[in-house]
């Protein structure tokens, strides 16, 4: 029977062996690549094949795997040159082969994401292409870095820098496209409609995230997790743990706003804590995790709260002459929005502070006047001024007090504190303090300063108190003033700032529209508006270009 088995094979012409052999290779191709995908969802210890690469490299990566660490270090080095010498694309390029060689080496993940976040996105001069490579950066980092590397501090505490700094803060000249880019996609996952979003604050129904109640919510709730790696039970532990509390009026408040990428930096940097806090050979990276809290919090504090501007749209953009003649638009502070201090979130950040210290002193012994005492007290100063700035006198004193019975020896230096009696002038205190911030402060905290003051003037002339409501507009003109005369040669768009009559008529419409209706009434009266009537915005200045050439 054997004899003749293999007498039916051989009797088989060649063309049709040929051809079952084609069929085979072709199937096996066809499920390869689905085999190859099911491999690394069900094992993070699975290697891909190296894509993009080289035959010669493909081949030798394949036939010495357990060479594979040689070659990967020899890719490293080039990739090193590359980055001292500027060639990012090139780094690039060697960076994914090393991180396709040793996917569970953390560094490698975090270097790529770098250069595709800031150094080959500031190349492009468009926002829309900037944007595309800092999503990468972030991508990189949160879907394949923590795939690879659940348990390495350094991938969460590289993606949560990310969002505090390159998305979060103003260095870039296109980082309001950035935070605008980013509070649309999250606006699209967490909430029906961008109403919705504007109406709670930010805030999004966290059970609702977690028990989706029809295929609406369902949608978003999966897009939010394959697109975007977000837990909704992982959202809602964050949201109590570092933004929920209680106001002094006793009602209680999520004061987070998920819409914003602070709030995504103390995400990220809180699961790394819980994922990595068992690793005891990381604790550097570890500590860095805690400040990237505590550090992510006292921004969500200080530009936290997204302000919106009711605006008339030829605001939004102003033609500015520049060198030569040539004429540029700059987007200004009146585009629909912008940010202010998030005060129902000092009570929180104040906690996250107290944590830090308790840990820096349990674990390492750092006594209160270590980097995080310091962090603490310059906090709790700054809260006492913006308090003050946005008209809650009482909370102001309140936070300012603290700050002396915890740093007593720090606060004596400051006019205002009375040695002999152990008190505070709060006035003199908040005036000190405002002449250095006029001094230091960058474009948010400018805007954050005069919307403040504007609205602890609004408030005061619709009280009747035209003096102090006088002196609060006097230091919102110095600070617009000062800051222009500051950023005056400035080039960056970032940075440019609306003629200070438009800041006011700006803030007044949002005082009338935002605050409650007795006020709102209160106001109109003092400035002579009818009921429901909103300041007219003055007419933007004419464009002015380059002057007509002879015979022009």
């Amino acid at each position: 029977m054997t004899a003749r088995r293999a007498k039916t094979l051989d009797s088989l012409p060649k063309p049709v062996l040929g051809g079952l052999i084609v069929l085979l290779l072709v199937l096996t191709f066809l499920v390869q690549g689905r085999l190859n995908e099911q491999r690394a969802e069900l094992s993070h210890n699975y290697l891909e094949p190296l894509q993009n690469a080289p035959p010669m490299l493909v081949l030798t990566t394949q036939a010495l795997s357990g060479f594979r660490g040689i070659i990967s270090s020899y890719l490293w080095l080039r990739a090193n040159e590359a980055q001292l010498e500027k060639r990012y694309q090139e780094q690039m390029q060697l960076s994914q082969w090393v991180s396709q060689l040793q996917p569970n080496v953390p560094t490698v993940w975090a270097n790529r994401a770098w250069n595709m976040a800031y150094n080959i996105s500031v190349k492009y001069p468009d926002g829309e292409t900037r944007w595309m490579y800092v999503q990468e950066g972030i991508r990189l980092l949160r879907d394949e870095g923590i795939r690879y590397c659940p348990q390495e501090p350094i991938i969460y505490h590289e993606l949560s820098w990310i969002f505090q700094h390159k998305v979060g803060h103003n260095m870039d000249d296109h980082h309001r496209f950035y935070k605008r880019q980013w509070m649309n996609n999250m606006t699209a996952v967490l909430w029906a409609t961008p109403e919705d979003a504007r109406n709670s604050k930010g805030v999004p129904n966290f059970d609702e995230l977690i028990n989706p109640p029809n295929e609406e919510v369902a949608a978003r709730v999966r897009e939010l997790r394959k697109k975007y790696r977000l837990d909704p039970r992982e959202i809602k532990e964050v949201a109590i743990k570092y933004g929920r509390t209680t106001l002094p009026n006793g009602k209680t408040v999520d004061a987070l706003d998920w819409r914003i990428p602070e709030t995504h930096s103390i995400y990220w940097a809180h699961l790394g804590l819980k994922r990595c806090s068992h690793n005891p050979s990381r604790e550097k990276a570890l500590r860095k995790l805690e400040r990237i809290i505590y550090q992510s919090m006292m921004y969500a504090f200080e530009r936290g709260k997204l302000n919106w501007n009711p605006f008339d749209n030829q605001y939004e953009f102003q033609n500015v002459t520049g060198a030569g003649g040539s004429s540029r638009e700059v987007m200004n502070l009146s585009a629909s929005w912008s940010t202010i201090p998030n005060l129902d979130i000092t009570a929180k950040a104040h906690e996250a502070y107290e944590e830090m210290i308790k840990q820096a002193q349990e674990s390492r012994g750092e006594n209160i006047g270590s980097t995080f005492g310091m962090a603490h007290f310059n906090f709790l100063r700054r809260a006492a001024n913006w308090f003050y700035y946005y008209n809650r006198e009482e909370e102001a004193r309140h936070w300012l007090m603290i700050c002396a019975k915890l740093y007593p020896d720090k606060v004596r230096f400051y006019p205002g504190y009375d040695f002999e009696n152990d008190t505070l002038n709060l006035d003199e205190f908040v005036r000190y303090k405002l002449e250095e911030d006029v001094k230091r402060g960058n474009f948010d905290k400018t805007q954050a300063l005069f919307t403040g003051l504007l609205i602890r003037h609004f408030t005061l002339l619709g009280t009747g108190d035209a003096e102090e409501a006088d002196i609060a507009l006097g230091m919102a003109k110095e600070v617009v003033d000062r800051y222009n005369v500051r950023f005056a040669n400035a080039k960056e768009d970032r940075v440019s700032l609306p003629p200070f009559e438009v800041i006011r008529i700006l803030r007044m419409r949002a005082f009338l529209l935002e605050e409650s209706a007795i006020r709102a009434a209160m106001l109109r009266t003092a400035v002579g508006l009818a009921d429901g009537q909103l300041p007219e915005l003055p007419k933007p200045p004419p464009v002015q270009g380059p002057s007509p050439g002879p015979g022009q």
